[in-house]
């Protein structure tokens, strides 16, 4: 059987059947053949490698078997409070390395408990192995979440250091929700041949896509009316810049607004920020692509696309936020015309965007409401100018007061200040951290 008794009785009592993608990697994966498993994003990837995986480990050894290597901390977190839970049925332990955490913690918890399974980003992986708290030599399966972030040029020195101090014979699991992976570069690299097996790409029907001209002043006041209507969205910057301005002018228009930054090392923000939006005490969520990859969150109504991927394989991956395991979701892009009309030559006929009618209602409620005014309209070519590095680290995620009621033009039309954002420098790392970890 591909999966053990136990396993398959809690699968069965939450689930009515094992989804495409589960349902063609199972018994492929539980018997030792290395795969690239490719699927709609919110398709149930995760308990796709999650499953078959426990049913290899042996509980009897007292040694790190698996290791999963996920692109963001939050992912990282996602998957191993997933592993946990199912582990827990089987008597398999579980460890998270991941960046921003105490790393002495984790290394003494490496060294003390030798966890079947390691769920973390590669910079704290290999330092943890640079070190000697975390021994490679008895790996049975290496697991890449999210593979095409994973292995990347950008990767190489990491991976083929990670490479060199696996066993020679070792199962490869890939998984994403795009291609966009050399399976030569993986064969070169792991000395693995690693078998596709697609159940398609295609963009979930129960997601609405829609799109807003507005300009940079109506984006502002697009998110302010958004949250002042309810309307739960994760947000989504291409720059660290973008999205530390926008979420100084949402705080002090008083929207409950907390972000996540792709670079940010304090990793006990980062998940509270991540749990308050989940229960639902954060209204907007602002992230950047690095952040919020494969990020599960239940029931997301909204994704907006504050400013636009500027590619279909970003677009997928934002856009699978929402309307997950087929149920209704909703996308809003907001941008001027020249940027919606090189966003729909992107997407192709893959996505059809139609015009927002009214960008607060709900998919069920008439939309007959808010088409672009003829400032907006005028403004429509003067793109918005973007810092194209990540490099800025801010988050400043702290819940705000509740939303004062003001007209919007008080809030957008009013001269204001700029406040200037103090950045915070790096005061030192301890002797376990190294530079790949940023």
């Amino acid at each position: 059987m591909a999966i053990k008794p136990e396993l398959q009785d809690k699968f069965n009592n939450q689930f009515e059947q094992p989804t495409p993608i589960q349902d063609a990697v199972w018994e492929r994966f539980s018997t030792g053949e290395n795969i690239f498993g490719l699927a709609p994003t919110g398709t149930g990837k995760t308990l796709a490698f999650i499953l078959p995986m426990l049913s290899r480990i042996d509980v009897k050894v007292k040694r790190t078997q698996v290791l999963i290597l996920a692109p963001s901390q939050e992912l990282a977190m996602q998957t191993t409070a997933v592993a946990r839970e199912w582990g827990a049925l089987v008597g398999v332990s579980v460890a998270s390395l991941i960046g921003g955490a105490n790393g002495r913690r984790q290394s003494d918890k490496l060294k003390k408990e030798k966890p079947h399974i390691v769920i973390g980003t590669l910079g704290r992986v290999l330092t943890m192995v640079d070190g000697g708290a975390l021994k490679l030599n008895g790996i049975q399966t290496v697991i890449f979440d999210e593979a095409d972030a994973m292995l990347t040029e950008e990767r190489h020195d990491s991976l083929q250091e990670l490479a060199d101090q696996l066993p020679e014979t070792v199962q490869l699991g890939l998984f994403s929700a795009t291609s966009g992976v050399d399976l030569k570069y993986v064969a070169d690299t792991f000395h693995q041949e690693v078998r596709p097996i697609s159940v398609g790409t295609d963009a979930p029907a129960s997601i609405r896509h829609e799109f807003q001209y507005v300009d940079q002043k109506a984006r502002a006041n697009m998110l302010i009316q958004l949250a002042r209507h309810d309307k739960q969205a994760l947000v989504f910057f291409n720059t660290i810049s973008g999205l530390v301005n926008m979420q100084a002018t949402l705080r002090h228009a008083h929207v409950s607004v907390m972000s996540i930054g792709s670079n940010d090392k304090r990793q006990v923000q980062r998940a509270d920020a991540l749990r308050l939006f989940k229960k639902g005490e954060v209204t907007l969520l602002l992230v950047t692509d690095v952040a919020a990859r494969g990020l599960d969150i239940e029931d997301l109504p909204l994704v907006v696309n504050a400013q636009l991927p500027q590619s279909k394989k970003i677009y997928v991956h934002r856009t699978g936020r929402t309307g997950r395991m087929g149920k209704p979701g909703r996308v809003l892009n907001l941008g001027n015309d020249h940027d919606i009309r090189d966003l729909k030559r992107e997407l192709g006929d893959d996505f059809e965007l139609i015009k927002a009618a009214n960008a607060f209602a709900d998919k069920k409620d008439a939309l007959t409401k808010n088409k672009p005014s003829e400032r907006e309209r005028s403004n429509g070519n003067d793109r918005e100018k973007t810092d194209t590095t990540l490099s800025v680290t801010q988050n400043t995620q702290n819940v705000t007061p509740k939303m004062k009621q003001k007209s919007t033009s008080e809030i957008i039309d009013k001269p204001k200040k700029k406040k200037r954002l103090k950045v915070s420098k790096d005061k030192g790392k301890p002797k376990w951290a190294n530079k790949r970890e940023n």
